[in-house]
C-alpha cells in the first residue's frame, strides 16, 4: 500500500487549485493573495477606461457636427466675383445643409434670406460677413478696438491707392434693425462715420422716417432709407437737423427735458418763435417829467429803465400797444432833459 505522499504524487492531476495551493507552501499563498487584492483595482481601471473611450468618440462626433465648412453657392448672374468660396459654421442648428445650399447672393426664394435665421457663428461666404449672437472684446494694457473702414477700388480685392473718398461718403456704420413678420428688417437707425476731407470726418446719427421725402440738402429718400439728422463736426460743433426735411421738421427740433446751461452768446436766425433774440438797447430823450422810447417793428421790450437829469426817478414801466410790450417809459420828480432806455429783442 502506497504512502500518503505516493498517493499524492500519483493523484496530482485530480487535486483542486485550492488544495495545490495549500500544498505549495508560503510563497504560493502570498502570490494568490496578491492577485486577489489586485483584482478589484484591475476591475476599476477597466470600468473607467470604457466610458473614457466612449466619451472620446462622442466628443469627436460632437466636434465634427458642430464645426462645419460648406461650399458657397456662387450661381449669381453678373456677380460671380462677390461671393466667397466656403461657409464656416459653428453650432447654428438653424443653418442646415439644405438651407446653406439654397442661400444665394441674389436669391429668389425668401426662405433662404439671411434675415430669417440666427447663427451662433457663421462666416457667410455669399456676402463675406460674419454672423453671431453677441460679441465681447477685452484686452490687457491696451484698449479693445472695433475699427470700421472703407477703401475705394473694385470689390472685393482691388484697392485703389490713388483715390480718396468724397465728402459725405459713409465709411462705416453701426445699425439697428427690427423684427417683422418677414424676418429682420433693414436699418431703422444707425450711427455712421462719414468723410469730411482727407484728414477728418463726421459722426452722424441717422434714422428711417417711415415715409419718402426730400432732405434739406435736396436728396430723395424712400421710407426705409436712413436720413442723417444729427452731425458732429471735427470742431466739436453739433448740427441738429442736418438733412431733416424742412416740411417735416418737428417743433421743437431740440427738446431738453431738464436744465440747460450755456457759456457764450445765443444767435437766432428767423422769427425765433416766442424766444427773445437779436436784442438791442434803444434810448430816447425828452424834456419834461416823462421820457419814452419805442422798439422797432417785430421787436418786444423785455426790460428797460431811465436817467433823470433833475429829480428822483418816480416810475419805470413798459409800454404796450398790443399783446407784447413795445417800449419803455420813465417818470422823474422834476422837469428836465430825461432819458429812457429799453432792451428790444426780436420775436
Amino acid at each position: 500500500m502506497r504512502s500518503p505522499a505516493a498517493r499524492l504524487r500519483a493523484g496530482r492531476g485530480t487535486e483542486s487549485d485550492h488544495e495545490r495551493g495549500k500544498q505549495r507552501g508560503p510563497h504560493g499563498r502570498i502570490l494568490i493573495m496578491t492577485i486577489i487584492r489586485l483584482a478589484p483595482a484591475f476591475a476599476i481601471v477597466l470600468t473607467a477606461c470604457s466610458p473614457a473611450a466612449a466619451q472620446s468618440v462622442l466628443f469627436e462626433n460632437t466636434i465634427a457636427n458642430a464645426l462645419r465648412q460648406r461650399p458657397a453657392n456662387r450661381h449669381c448672374a453678373g456677380c460671380e466675383e462677390r461671393p466667397g468660396a466656403v461657409h464656416l459654421i459653428a453650432d447654428s442648428p438653424l443653418l442646415t445643409d439644405a438651407w446653406i445650399a439654397g442661400h444665394e447672393y441674389h436669391g429668389t426664394d425668401p426662405r433662404f434670406g439671411d434675415n430669417k435665421v440666427v447663427a451662433d457663428f457663421w462666416y457667410d461666404a455669399i456676402h463675406r460677413r460674419i454672423y453671431s449672437r453677441s460679441g465681447v472684446f477685452h484686452d490687457v494694457d491696451d484698449p479693445a478696438d472695433v475699427r470700421l473702414g472703407r477703401a475705394p477700388g473694385r470689390y472685393p480685392n482691388t484697392l485703389d491707392f490713388d483715390t480718396l473718398h468724397d465728402e459725405g461718403v459713409t465709411v462705416g456704420q453701426v445699425g439697428f434693425d427690427k423684427w417683422t413678420h418677414d424676418g429682420f428688417s433693414s436699418y431703422f437707425a444707425a450711427m455712421q462715420g462719414t468723410v469730411r476731407d482727407a484728414q477728418t470726418g463726421y459722426l452722424v446719427l441717422a434714422t428711417a422716417m417711415g415715409k419718402p421725402g426730400i432732405t434739406r440738402t435736396g436728396s430723395r429718400f424712400e421710407e426705409d432709407d436712413l436720413v442723417r439728422h444729427v452731425r458732429l463736426h471735427p470742431t466739436g460743433q453739433l448740427e441738429i437737423g442736418f438733412e431733416t426735411p424742412v416740411e417735416d421738421r418737428v417743433d421743437p427740433l431740440l427738446l431738453v427735458r431738464g436744465a440747460a446751461a450755456m457759456e457764450g452768446s445765443l444767435t437766432v436766425d428767423g422769427t425765433g418763435g416766442n424766444v427773445p433774440h437779436a436784442c438791442t438797447v434803444r434810448s430816447a430823450t425828452a424834456r419834461g417829467r416823462d421820457a419814452r422810447v419805442s422798439c422797432e417793428p417785430m421787436e418786444m421790450a423785455i426790460s428797460g429803465g431811465g436817467r433823470c437829469e433833475k429829480g428822483d426817478l418816480k416810475g419805470s414801466r413798459p409800454l404796450a400797444a398790443g399783446a407784447n410790450p413795445n417800449g419803455w417809459e420813465v417818470s422823474c420828480g422834476k422837469s428836465a432833459q430825461q432819458t429812457a432806455y429799453a432792451i428790444c429783442c426780436g420775436y
